[in-house]
């Protein structure tokens, strides 16, 4: 069942928002989607002064807190060869084949059913005649680093990559198939007692997957990823023992 509401906001405008999200309007208050709708505007949020700091991707990703929530904005855009003609229009199609909101719903399953990925707040959709564009917001995890900016400068504890097959293998229970997973995808949230729980990022573009036979292809698309990096990079804090914890990890549950 779609986990995904959506609203008009113009006659090529939507917006998109998970079921039961605080930020469900009103149907009282038509204000409601306005204020939803200005939070897809970066030169607003600046006016504002709601933008606590920016980062670097495929474009500027924006952190703001708006709506009772701590946020991160980001634009859809296109990879490959193909950017070079356009670098963020994609081909007009029925809004639930559109890429925000299969990842909003893909977002919205997993984080109901307990895996540690983003919380998914809305998207924006805005159509012309034969292409779309599109953002999405989510909200933002405290104190975390990418695991790839982590081990550039420290190692891990076993323990922490044994989480991290755990939580690869609880993405996997969920018949999720992450299409880039890769050492940049995974985030370590770090408390006051300075435990770490282990997120899983950016599902543009993924599925839900019946069966287990693309599962160890999956795994392998990670490993490669620490592999590529521990090639690049010297010092880089993973080693085939890392990887044996990884698959102790995954194997656990």
């Amino acid at each position: 069942m779609p986990m995904i509401e959506t609203f008009p906001v113009g006659l090529n405008e939507f917006i998109l928002l998970p079921r039961h999200s605080t930020w469900t309007p009103s149907p009282e208050v038509s204000d409601d989607l306005v204020s939803i709708q200005k939070c897809f505007d970066p030169n607003w949020l600046m006016a504002e002064n709601l933008i606590t700091k920016t980062a670097s991707g495929r474009g500027l990703v924006y952190f703001f807190f708006a709506l009772g929530e701590n946020c991160v904005l980001r634009h859809y855009y296109r990879g490959g060869l193909v950017a070079k003609l356009s670098n963020d229009k994609f081909i007009s199609k029925a809004l639930e084949q559109s890429r925000p909101y299969k990842e909003l719903n893909l977002l919205a399953r997993l984080h109901s059913a307990g895996l540690n990925v983003p919380k998914p707040i809305a998207a924006r959709l805005k159509r012309t005649s034969f292409a779309y564009t599109a953002d999405i917001i989510t909200v933002a995890i405290p104190n975390a680093q990418e695991l790839h900016e982590h081990i550039l400068k420290q190692p891990l504890t076993h323990s922490i990559w044994e989480k991290i097959g755990a939580t690869l293998h609880k993405m996997h229970d969920l018949q999720a198939c992450h299409d880039d997973i890769n050492v940049k995808n995974v985030l370590l949230q770090e408390d006051a007692e300075q435990s770490k729980t282990i997120y899983l990022l950016d599902f543009d573009g993924c599925k839900i997957r019946n069966g287990d036979t693309w599962k160890n292809a999956n795994l392998a698309r990670f490993k490669r990823s620490l592999e590529k990096q521990r090639a690049r990079y010297s010092p880089y804090y993973y080693d085939d023992d890392c990887w044996e914890s990884i698959e102790r990890g995954y194997c656990s549950l």
